[in-house]
């Protein structure tokens, strides 16, 4: 362990763990097992508060609603029935994607969500394509959001993420990498029902981006050109050795409308 470690904790309580981590700022860091190992195993802190105790392992499917413990593990997603039947497997998928076999039995939901900015980025993109909520734990208590609106901030910690099936939602994921299960250059994943068709971009802007149009408005070709406008509009990419920027910005119009085509296709099937 890193001589700068002084304090190893695995607390068994949310309160407990929030107890711990609302020492002074830079005391006290979670350790939250990522599908993508850092350089740094552990945050840079003096006191670990390991989160694996914690009671968040579990896949509940309620009549319409999908409830993802967020220290489930990536393999347990990916074994998963019920995560497999969503969107035609598109969380089951990005789930795979997200680390080889031996990192998914480690890495959790939390750690994928929380990590992909610098990590594989299908499994963020497909609970943001599917409108997917956030229960977030704090001294102040518990709150909802919109998971495209959550931020990892000290002091809180993720607890569950949530998905309405309420829509029969069918989805696609699209995405261009150097090999197959390299990390993705540019991806997208969308998501359409009867109502609404939205889209989740990753590669093309520092942070993903999210569009959706309301299918009622306008015809199905007409929805996916809107969506890949809206998409193209927001990439403010950062060309690197995989891709430059403008191969990265027009990877991102490109797999939106072969994401949303692959996803209407799937609704039309049904």
């Amino acid at each position: 362990m890193p001589a700068h470690i002084q304090a190893y904790q695995r607390p068994p309580t949310p309160e407990q763990a929030l107890a711990l981590l609302s020492q002074a700022a830079g005391q006290a860091a979670p350790l939250i097992p990522q599908p993508r190992m850092p350089d740094e195993v552990f945050p840079p802190a003096p006191t670990v508060v390991d989160l694996q105790a914690l009671p968040w392992v579990y896949i509940s499917r309620e009549p319409t609603t999908l409830r993802l413990g967020a220290n489930t593990p990536l393999q347990t997603l990916v074994d998963n029935a019920a995560v497999a039947a969503v969107a035609d497997g598109v969380l089951r998928q990005s789930a795979e994607l997200a680390a080889p076999r031996t990192l998914r039995n480690l890495a959790t939901l939390a750690g994928a969500i929380e990590g992909a900015a610098e990590g594989p980025p299908e499994l963020l993109l497909a609970l943001l394509a599917l409108n997917a909520t956030a229960a977030v734990l704090s001294a102040e208590g518990e709150r909802r959001l919109a998971l495209r609106n959550y931020q990892p901030a000290p002091g809180a910690l993720l607890a569950e993420v949530a998905i309405d099936l309420a829509s029969a939602p069918r989805g696609a994921l699209a995405r261009v990498a150097r090999t197959p299960m390299d990390r993705a250059i540019v991806a997208a994943v969308a998501v359409v029902d009867a109502r609404q068709a939205r889209i989740a971009v990753a590669g093309a802007a520092p942070q993903p981006i999210v569009a959706e149009t309301n299918l009622s408005d306008a015809s199905l070709n007409a929805a996916i050109d809107a969506l890949v406008e809206a998409v193209v509009a927001q990439s403010a990419p950062v060309g690197d050795y995989r891709g430059s920027a403008e191969y990265r910005r027009a990877m991102a119009g490109v797999l939106t409308q072969r994401a949303l085509e692959n996803a209407i296709q799937q609704r039309r099937g049904a």
